[in-house]
């Protein structure tokens, strides 16, 4: 099985492979719109013609950016991501608005070339500010998404704490092993019912909690590397685990209390 850094170098090599084809590409489509400008394209203004050309390489070269980004984002960013879909839609509009503009308004209907020249500026202004807002709300979002999972990380790594926990007592040989496991559990049920969301106000009542999380794994790594569990053990256990209880419903009642 490939490991997690392998898939990550995998993942660059393929991103920057298909970077590669869509320049080349894209250098090929410049190349093309030139030459098809310059043999098949009538104006009567000179003036137009060079304002439809460059206003159609501007079209081709923002296509490109928007297919480099979605390349190069596709290890940060959801591939379904409606962000990168609207934009890749506006994108997409923008360049066909500019093709139908100069092939009605240059070739069919001879526009005077100051409102061509308006025309043009008005459609990549309105594309690049469509662009530009949609991505402002996509970095919005995305940092709104960093700190909900921020957010929740304290709880998710207290739930993979104690099913490492659960885990360890399993390979404990004695025979108070399944009334420990069941302990263990009805702990791990009180906090996958608890409240997810965090708080920086409570990050306090959170680092106890999780000190005695480690207490109690520290006590039951010793427990079971003992012949002989030593007497008391349950009620220390049963101690260690009504303190994570207590803590854990101290720290939800300070959340509800801020809500």
């Amino acid at each position: 099985m490939r490991t997690e850094n392998e898939l990550k170098e995998g993942n660059v090599i393929r991103r920057k492979s298909h970077l590669g084809v869509t320049t080349f590409i894209y250098a090929a489509v410049l190349v093309l719109t030139i030459v098809t400008f310059s043999t098949l394209w009538i104006s009567e203004s000179i003036f137009r013609f060079i304002i439809s050309l460059v206003a159609v390489l501007i079209a081709e070269s923002i296509v490109y950016g928007y297919c480099a980004f979605w390349i190069r984002s596709g290890g940060r960013i959801s591939k379904s991501s409606p962000v990168l879909i609207s934009g890749a839609f506006i994108t997409i509009i923008y360049a066909l608005a500019v093709f139908v503009f100069a092939l009605i308004f240059d070739v069919m209907l001879d526009l005077p070339p100051l409102w061509y020249a308006v025309g043009q500026l008005l459609i990549l202004g309105i594309g690049l500010t469509s662009l530009v807002v949609v991505g402002l709300y996509g970095r919005n979002a995305l940092v709104q998404e960093k700190r909900a999972e921020e957010s929740t990380r304290s709880l998710r790594g207290y739930k993979e704490e104690l099913i490492e926990i659960k885990l360890l007592a399993l390979t404990w040989k004695q025979s108070e092993r399944e009334q420990l496991v069941k302990r263990i559990k009805t702990l791990e049920d009180k906090f996958k019912y608890s409240d997810p969301v965090s708080n920086p106000s409570i990050f306090a009542t959170e680092d106890i909690l999780s000190q005695q999380i480690s207490l109690l794994r520290d006590h039951l790594e010793l427990l079971i590397h003992v012949a002989d569990p030593q007497v008391g053990w349950e009620a220390e256990t049963n101690e260690l685990i009504e303190s994570i209880e207590n803590t854990l419903q101290w720290r939800n009642r300070e959340l509800s209390a801020l809500k």
